[in-house]
């Protein structure tokens, strides 16, 4: 592999620049140049990240910066989760906000008679008392012996039972009856239909449901009064995953998260806005199941007809709060805020990209691109420094015993949800010779994400060498361009900011991609270093006509693997077609402000739940004992907001250094 120079991240005084603006326009600066003053903090800093086993930039290829001169100063990033707000910008360029827990857009339909009907059945909102009421109505229908057996079938865990048949014929009276309750109180639990004249019900979470598409052509026949088979609503979370809430959701529902659809995951710590659909489940039910959630609220619902998926979206709203700032103050960093808005920034895949531990998620990729199964899940289950307690003991009793019984029943599901599936896998199987099967059983998002790290690492990677080599001047011979879009404004094939985001678009038909165009001396002049892009190596993708181009083949090689050969796998699914990516990007409606302070622990913004809520802007305290910077910019939704923050302050921004800081501050 590459061996790029690292950077220090913790000097406390540095030297003021000139604008950086001028400087950019020569040369990218590598983190060596940077550093070359402060060698001897690097040394110790190292040391203790290697204590620590904290990944560094360096260690997934980000070594380079776009501006030279300028030395940078140091700030703790995430201080709390509430320094970091996103909210996701709609194709249209709209920045979704939370502003309301209970409005609806509902252009609803007059009821028909059946449907007047229905609404006497009284379905209460909350999910699990709607469960409970539907075996009542179901006794009265067929009796509580059978009414038990169709609950005992829903609850079951027993992966081969899925269907009960009633033993007996129905008139047709009883049998819409019986629909109309599956129908309206278990719509996403349960498939009921008549088969050899009796009815059959069908577990909705079992074998027999082998996709979405199954569910939605079993609730065809349901009615439904709105206009769009989709709720759409605006989901605020706090200090959680994505997916994490959209879990709960589902859970509160007694519904699957194949039922939600979302445009973007978010980060897990801070405060996020984001859209996202549910499947023909009412506001109504939305707004229960939002009480019972844990750091998250819903609002703002509406009706549509297609789903949200990933993608849907054009950018992301930040704003950051910077704390504890040292080494820069209001007139120093004033030129470079100005250079970071007009030249911006290298579009580096974030740490979030690679993880936060020793063993990356990319070299997870390496063992599943080499179809290396037993290797991928030996890394998954691997023990390593920084794990929380219930996790470090379940893979110590796996590393220790190989018994995958005993480490399942440590191993938490919420925290560690690629470790419970393999060790689901070797225990039932009674055997760890099963890899693959293994490997399969963790979620399709999770297993993506693996590889399309190693895609992003070796992007990263070929991205420094070909700044370090060339310059940030402009396009050179040899490079591929495709001209920059604006907000709103997608190239087909483009990855988003986020663990596998492109939902395995990588695997689809890619004729109608947008192709990039070769530098050469007759178009050189009409690009600019905004239009150049680089391959994530597939099988797709062609490749810089210069020197970069070995980059990837050697990088590559290093790992057993080639950038012509990802097409090769013996699963479609990791068949990488690649993608283009643009390799300098600037921010949109970049603002920012000084605050001054004295409580580390009380906020610095506000939240729309907040503004919901009637609660005042926070305000900074004039003669305040500490001193921070607030950003506010917009990027477009392929892009890391600590990419510009690491151009910005010089600092390393992998989660376990800011950890550390924290520490070091006392905080």
């Amino acid at each position: 592999m590459l061996s790029p120079s690292s950077q220090d991240q913790a000097s406390a005084k540095r030297s003021r620049a000139e604008s950086p603006a001028a400087d950019a326009q020569q040369t990218a600066s590598s983190a060596e140049d940077v550093t070359t003053k402060r060698a001897k903090n690097e040394e110790e800093e190292e040391e203790e990240d290697e204590k620590h086993h904290f990944l560094r930039e360096s260690d997934v290829g980000i070594t380079q910066f776009v501006t030279a001169g300028w030395d940078g100063f140091d700030a703790i990033i995430k201080h709390r989760f509430s320094d970091f707000f996103v909210n996701e910008i709609d194709p249209s360029g709209n920045v979704v906000r939370l502003t309301s827990y209970y409005d609806v857009v509902d252009p609803t339909p007059p009821m028909s008679e059946e449907q007047k009907a229905i609404a006497n059945l009284n379905v209460p909102d909350d999910a699990a008392l709607a469960f409970d009421a539907a075996f009542v109505k179901l006794a009265e229908i067929l009796g509580e012996e059978d009414s038990a057996r169709i609950r005992q079938l829903l609850e079951s865990e027993d992966g081969e039972q899925c269907s009960f048949v009633l033993d007996r014929e129905l008139d047709k009276s009883q049998r819409k009856n019986v629909y109309n309750v599956t129908n309206n109180f278990l719509p996403t639990q349960v498939k009921c239909e008549t088969v050899d004249g009796k009815l059959e019900f069908v577990r909705r979470n079992s074998g027999k449901r082998t996709n979405e598409g199954t569910q939605r052509r079993a609730n065809r026949g349901q009615n439904w009064p709105h206009d769009g088979d989709f709720c759409y609503f605006v989901m605020q979370k706090e200090n959680h995953d994505t997916m994490d809430v959209l879990f709960q959701i589902a859970r509160s529902l007694r519904s699957t998260t194949r039922s939600l659809g979302m445009a973007g995951t978010k980060d897990k710590r801070g405060i996020t806005v984001q859209r996202c659909s549910a499947y023909r489940i009412d506001h109504k039910r939305l707004i229960g199941a939002s009480r019972n959630l844990k750091g998250a609220r819903l609002g703002n619902f509406s009706y549509g007809p297609r789903e949200l998926r990933l993608g849907d979206l054009s950018g992301n709203r930040f704003e950051i709060i910077l704390r504890h700032v040292k080494g820069a103050d209001e007139q120093s960093l004033a030129p470079v805020l100005e250079g970071i808005h007009r030249t911006g920034f290298i579009n580096y895949y974030g740490m979030q990209r690679f993880g936060t531990q020793s063993i990356s998620s990319h070299s997870v990729g390496i063992a599943v691109l080499k179809a290396d199964w037993q290797a991928a899940t030996e890394l998954i289950l691997k023990p390593r420094p920084g794990d929380r307690k219930e996790v470090r003991k379940a893979r110590a009793v796996w590393s220790e015993t190989r018994d995958a019984r005993a480490a399942l029943e440590l191993m938490p599901q919420k925290a560690a949800l690629a470790e419970h599936s393999v060790l689901q896998v070797f225990s039932r199987k009674g055997s760890e010779n099963n890899a693959a099967s293994a490997f399969a059983a963790v979620p399709r998002n999770l297993r993506l994400m693996y590889v399309h790290a190693y895609q992003s690492y070796v992007w990263n990677a070929a991205t420094s060498q070909r700044l370090a080599r060339f310059g940030i001047g402009g396009p050179v011979v040899g490079d591929l361009v495709i001209k920059a879009p604006g907000f709103g404004v997608k190239i087909s094939g483009a990855t988003d900011s986020v663990p596998g985001a492109n939902g395995g678009e990588d695997s689809a038909d890619v004729s109608s991609r947008i192709e990039p165009t070769l530098v050469t001396a007759q178009n050189i002049k009409q690009f600019t270093i905004y239009d150049v892009v680089l391959p994530l190596p597939g099988w797709a993708v062609t490749y810089p006509e210069h020197e970069v181009k070995k980059v990837y083949i050697d990088l590559m090689k290093q790992d057993g693997l080639s950038p012509f050969g990802l097409g090769k796998h013996p699963l479609k699914e990791y068949k990488l077609a690649g993608a283009y990516r643009h390799m300098v990007i600037k921010p949109r409606d970049f603002e920012y402000e000084w605050i001054r302070y004295n409580d580390d622990a009380l906020p610095l913004a506000r939240s729309d739940s907040d503004a919901i809520e009637g609660k005042h802007v926070p305000e900074g305290i004039e003669f305040g004992e500490h001193v921070a910077l607030k950003l506010k910019f917009d990027l477009p939704s392929s892009a890391y907001a600590t990419m510009l923050l690491r151009e910005l302050m010089r600092q390393e921004t992998a989660a376990g250094h800011q950890t550390k800081l924290s520490g070091n501050a006392g905080l």
